[in-house]
């Protein structure tokens, strides 16, 4: 018997003159439509009927939490903003929606930090910047322009694939905070990056105690750990990771073709009740509960579950086994996220020009942060070459000029570029002077300090 959202479907399709899409992803950004339509009721629909057969994806429990948002039902987006937090500890939307939900239950101080952490994750985006300086207003602090945070600078090389700069970054920062899960997942994915495989597992084998269903550490240690003595455990993780995210999208987005997960495209079944088995080519079969979510008189229904088999993967080695408890964890990582230390640098505001209409670049990004900290003679350096690159060559200039007159720790990598510059454009204007202005300080010997 097909169901009344199938039929629907159906006919919907045959008004466009075609088969309804039923891939995963089409049925997701069809929610995702609704939802943000000011349809969350039938977005919900959607979702439901995507969770019938996968049961864990992230998406579904992003949108259903968007959803409740919609409706009023405050406490159960909430729980599945938390959720989603559990398996993706940096998704943007989820940080958007809790402070939404603060915002109204008038916790300020919970709706500024979920704010924050949505701020390190997109610095460049305009409406987020809007209303944090909204929520620092509140607060009688000037408004202006947001000042970076280490947080969001080392994202912002983790971005610019300067993995040696963010792991360092965010190193310290796990260390003065060990709460920020999200941070420890960015960690894990530059030692990653970085070929620091064994120091990647570990760290994800400690996001994994706290957070089972993390999809990042689940894929990073499964990566790392396939054929080798832990090959058991590194396909149960990997089974987890693709129950998380069925079309492997987010494998593909961190390993590319280095990935053992490959490319998929999920589809859900024609008829609800044609529910298929998990595809893993060389796993083992893993029993998923089924998530009902449902409307009722304008309130989204409770997220429940069905009973699980837990199966030991293959292999003798024995680290902490990938959890089978619920569809996606409650209780309340987003909360644990959101703690801080006093070591950790806060975000503040300054008085400045207004803000840039689009959303800032690399270069720009880096540019602030040398602003806010003019002692920070490697990050002047690292602004210079991204200013190379860019192809803004004076501006590049006046920062190796500085260095020239400031520094004597970043003189002979500032020689180098310099040098490599002469090379390509021996003809810009006071390249030649700056250059043997630097070794002629190299020549001399470095003061004391």
């Amino acid at each position: 018997m097909v169901s009344p959202l199938d039929g629907a479907q159906g006919a919907a399709a045959e008004r466009r003159g075609g088969m309804a899409d039923l891939t995963l992803r089409g049925q997701y950004e069809e929610a995702l439509r609704l939802v943000q339509a000011g349809k969350p009721h039938e977005a919900a629909a959607i979702c439901r009927r995507i969770l019938q057969t996968f049961p864990k994806y992230i998406g579904a429990y992003r949108v259903l939490g968007q959803a409740a948002l919609a409706i009023g039902n405050d406490q159960q987006a909430m729980d599945l903003f938390r959720r989603v937090l559990s398996a993706d500890p940096e998704n943007l939307s989820a940080y958007i929606g809790l402070a939404t939900i603060y915002e109204r239950q008038g916790r300020s101080e919970e709706a500024r930090q979920s704010l924050e952490r949505a701020f390190e994750l997109s610095p460049g985006d305009q409406e987020l910047r809007h209303r944090l300086r909204q929520s620092y207003a509140q607060r009688d602090l000037p408004i202006g322009r947001l000042k970076m945070t280490r947080a969001a600078l080392a994202r912002t090389y983790l971005r610019g694939q300067l993995y040696a700069k963010a792991i360092q970054e965010l190193r310290e920062l796990v260390a003065a905070d060990p709460r920020r899960l999200d941070l420890r997942v960015a960690l894990a994915e530059a030692l990653w990056h970085d070929k620091q495989y064994e120091d990647a597992a570990v760290v994800c084998q400690g996001i994994l105690a706290e957070l089972p269903n993390c999809l990042k550490a689940n894929l990073i240690l499964g990566q790392v750990w396939l054929n080798t003595d832990q090959d058991g455990w590194a396909r149960a993780y990997l089974q987890k990771a693709q129950s998380l995210d069925p079309d492997n999208a987010v494998a593909q987005a961190i390993f590319g073709s280095r990935s053992v997960l490959p490319p998929r495209t999920a589809r859900l079944p024609l008829r609800a009740e044609d529910v298929p088995e998990l595809a893993l080519p060389y796993l083992v079969d893993d029993e998923e509960g089924v998530v009902e979510s449902i409307v009722i008189e304008g309130q989204l229904g409770q997220v429940t579950e069905g009973d699980e088999e837990t199966r030991e993967p293959r292999g003798d080695a024995r680290p902490s086994a990938p959890s089978e408890e619920s569809p996606l964890e409650e209780g309340e990582p987003g909360d644990a996220s959101l703690g801080r230390s006093p070591q950790v640098q806060e975000l503040v505001v300054q008085t400045s020009a207004d803000e840039a209409s689009l959303e800032l670049s690399l270069t720009d990004l880096q540019r602030e942060y040398v602003q806010e900290h003019p002692d920070d003679y490697l990050a002047h350096l690292d602004l210079a070459r991204l200013l190379c690159k860019d192809g803004i060559l004076d501006q590049a200039l006046a920062e190796y000029s500085f260095l020239v007159q400031e520094d004597y720790t970043t003189l002979n990598e500032v020689i180098h570029d310099l040098d490599l510059l002469n090379r390509r454009h021996p003809d810009l204007p006071g390249l030649g002077e700056l250059l043997r202005a630097a070794r002629e300080k190299a020549s001399l010997r470095s003061p004391s300090r």
